[in-house]
């Protein structure tokens, strides 16, 4: 039989007997054009061969349920196609055997895939099927990739420094982590006027040449107040990850009743074989009971990805090896991450229905936070009515996850995107969609990484690293992000798939931190707490600057002005926020002045700054802090160290003076003020900066 093409007219007699016939059938033969043009939600250009998915009328659900992975749904029409074009499958999308009440409401229900030939032209089969009235909207499967990113660059762990005994956290690579404490390079260049030289490059100590201390996610001072909770869930939509690695294992999901069940049995009855740690959606693309789930492909390419990945978030910190995770909590506590395969093979990609079931699972099984680092080409859609349309079927999953309460402190999903690594001057779909959070990237000198897309669709920045090759063509790559990376190993990456971890680990620390508050949040209320609580990247993207590339041309930086998101992302910051202190930035060495008044209620408030200035001891020791005085409204002093500190100021509610004892007065209160400390940096019109110890 030729599958090449489908001749609509012959349809209705070519499948009379081997599946039950519904009560009315439908016509297929008299259907306009336009009607069935009409029904396709996206074009099958790049689509994926042998494979639709349709969207079906709800009266003929129960029908294509019952088909269970047969090509018989009772439905004539469609089972004349479905041997017309050589189908061997049709599927339900989702999963009814969780939470498939809201699931039907949502019409989740209504989604099937057709499995078929792909000899066949997939047009074709779109019409012939689309022919029919049952069948409600078609849509091409498109593909998911990754960003495009350099192959990883595995490390010897032992050219690292080992973290000093008492310091935390005491993980032995922390040192190379400057997207979580950038002390700038440990030395200066021998010649200031001829910069870093390549004998510099093989030095302990050195990251890259135009490192900028204190261009970081400012996580250490956050830890204070929380290092994670076992409580969040982290899935990571990527690659696999390899949970047997010996700095996630602690921190990895386990599904128990799959962990202590029968293997090839779906213990927990949620539809899904062996999923201990999480599921493979590219090795198992039809759940089928007695067969065995690989969570991962044991291969370092189906899993460098994923597992570089869930190590910036939740790498086992301060467990004496590796790395420290964002959210990794103390040797073994911190947030968990649950492992959902959707990239895979020598291109990195999947189909689109992949990503949709991995979201539905996470939500599931109880994620809260969803991590990826995949999506489309910028510019392949532009608007988000057209990605709402264009990706039905992703965006019914992916709306799913964002209603799906999975945390007492939050009442749905928070999804976390790659921005993308194509130099666009947008970002690209599903993360630049209005209600997911885009990530793009900086570099080590905490300016915008020359690959990373930028403008409508970005969110916030974080740290995504930059490697760095000098005019002689050595390669530095200590600049990109350090992570872990399949079969007990660690290496660099960079690309806004590492800066979108650093987003997701702050998300994840944060609703820790509200988990210990006792706080509650609406999703919109936590991400406006997380794009709000940053550090202002705009006084560098002024017209006139710029920074060097690795080819050594000098790139202007005014086209990333106001097109870098919010800022870049502050883990102290967020937490502050959470809490309700208000963070005031203040310089290394310049004296500060800071209008209490302005920091409550608008201004206006009838209070009184009493003479109580409370400065813990560890903070004056840690900050330097100096000369603090009031003077009228002011509180006047001077930090000679960088870093962060709690400060407390008093404040009178009701008259001049503090009521007690043989005084009528008001009632003291006490305001406390985050103090963010960095050095004094300028940056001149070449991308140089100069100064002492780090920027704000």
């Amino acid at each position: 039989m030729n599958k090449g093409k489908i001749l609509l007219i012959c349809l209705a007699g070519l499948f009379a007997a081997s599946c039950a016939k519904d009560n009315v059938d439908q016509p297929v033969v008299d259907a306009p054009e336009t009607a069935i043009a009409k029904k396709f939600v996206n074009t099958s250009s790049d689509a994926v061969a042998g494979k639709l998915l349709l969207y079906v009328d709800k009266e003929y659900v129960s029908q294509f349920e019952a088909a269970n992975g047969s090509i018989c749904t009772g439905v004539s029409a469609i089972d004349a196609v479905a041997e017309q074009i050589g189908a061997t499958g049709i599927h339900q999308l989702f999963n009814m055997k969780v939470n498939a009440e809201q699931k039907r409401e949502l019409g989740m229900d209504r989604w099937f895939t057709i499995q078929f030939s792909e000899d066949v032209n997939v047009d074709d089969a779109a019409k012939a099927l689309a022919a029919s009235d049952v069948v409600r909207r078609v849509e091409f499967t498109k593909v998911c990739k990754a960003p495009n990113v350099d192959e990883p660059k595995v490390v010897d762990v032992n050219q690292f420094a080992t973290t000093r005994a008492g310091e935390y956290p005491n993980d032995a690579q922390f040192a190379a982590q400057w997207p979580l404490l950038n002390k700038g390079n440990a030395f200066e260049p021998a010649n200031p006027n001829v910069g870093y030289t390549y004998d510099d490059y093989t030095k302990e100590g050195f990251i890259h040449p135009y490192i900028i201390a204190g261009s970081d996610i400012n996580v250490v001072p956050a830890w204070e107040l929380t290092k994670g909770s076992s409580n969040v869930i982290v899935a990571v939509i990527d690659q696999g990850v390899d949970y047997n690695h010996e700095d996630l294992a602690a921190n990895m999901w386990v599904n128990e009743a799959e962990a202590n069940g029968e293997a090839g049995v779906d213990d927990d009855g949620n539809g899904y074989v062996d999923d201990i740690h999480g599921y493979n959606f590219i090795d198992n693309p039809v759940k089928v009971e007695g067969q065995p789930n690989p969570i991962w492909t044991d291969t370092f390419d189906n899993a460098a990805h994923g597992t570089h990945v869930a190590g910036t978030i939740a790498a086992v910190s301060n467990n004496s090896k590796g790395i420290a995770g964002v959210a990794g909590g103390d040797n073994g506590n911190g947030v968990r991450i649950m492992s959902c395969q959707i990239l895979g093979g020598k291109y990195n990609t999947s189909d689109q229905d992949a990503a949709a079931r991995a979201m539905e699972y996470a939500a599931d099984m109880g994620a809260v936070i969803s991590s990826n680092s995949w999506g489309n080409d910028p510019g392949a859609i532009t608007t988000d009515n057209t990605y709402k349309v264009a990706m039905s079927a992703r965006y019914a999953a992916f709306n799913y996850f964002m209603k799906k309460k999975n945390h007492p402190a939050l009442d749905g999903g928070i999804i976390v995107f790659a921005a993308g690594n194509e130099s666009a001057p947008m970002a690209g779909y599903p993360g630049a969609y209005n209600e997911y959070i885009s990530v793009t990237a900086l570099g080590p000198d905490g300016l915008p990484a020359l690959y990373t897309n930028y403008g409508p669709g970005v969110n916030v920045a974080a740290p995504g690293g930059e490697y760095f090759v000098n005019q002689y063509g050595h390669a530095k790559d200590t600049g990109c992000v350090l992570s872990t990376l399949p079969n007990d190993q660690y290496g660099y990456m960079q690309g806004t798939s590492m800066a979108t971890p650093h987003v997701s680990g702050v998300a994840a620390l944060a609703l820790s931190y509200a988990e210990t508050l006792g706080k509650t949040y609406t999703t919109a209320q936590f991400k406006e707490i997380l794009l709000t609580s940053v550090t202002d990247l705009n006084k560098y993207l002024a017209d006139g600057y710029g920074k060097y590339s690795s080819s050594g041309q000098l790139v202007a930086l005014a086209p990333y002005r106001n097109q870098m998101g919010t800022g870049a992302i502050d883990a102290y910051r967020v937490l502050a926020a959470m809490r309700g202190i208000t963070c005031v930035p203040a310089v290394a060495g310049v004296e500060t002045v800071i209008n209490v008044m302005d920091l409550i209620a608008d201004g206006e408030t009838a209070l009184k700054i009493s003479e109580d200035i409370i400065i813990p001891d560890d903070v004056r020791k840690r900050l330097g802090i100096r000369n603090e005085t009031i003077f009228g409204n002011d509180l006047i002093f001077t930090c000679e160290n960088t870093g962060t500190g709690i400060i407390k100021v008093g404040l009178v509610a009701g008259g001049d003076q503090v009521g007690g004892g043989n005084a009528m007065g008001g009632m003291l209160l006490e305001k406390e003020i985050a103090i963010i400390v960095r050095g004094n940096y300028e940056m001149d019109p070449e991308g140089n900066m100069s100064g002492t110890e780090g920027w704000l």
